[in-house]
């Protein structure tokens, strides 16, 4: 339940993160981002998310979901 609260909570900022990084994106649900190759999306409409590449420069990364829309994480 607690996790679920925190979920919640994420979900109603201005994005979701993991980190240090916000992830946003048109319809998120769910998102987050480590510094890696790959961030998590969940978009509104699909059951589940999936992990994407992303291409980093710096203090951001931008990627794009099997379906076309485009997100991108930023660091804090």
């Amino acid at each position: 339940m607690r996790r679920l609260f925190c979920l919640a909570f994420l979900l109603t900022s201005s994005g979701a993160s993991a980190e240090g990084w916000t992830c946003s994106a048109p319809g998120l649900v769910s998102g987050s981002y480590d510094g890696g190759s790959s961030a998590y999306i969940h978009l509104n409409g699909f059951p589940s998310g999936g992990t994407y590449p992303v291409q980093k420069n710096g203090k951001r990364a931008t990627g794009t979901t099997k379906n076309g829309t485009k997100f991108t994480c930023s660091q804090k």
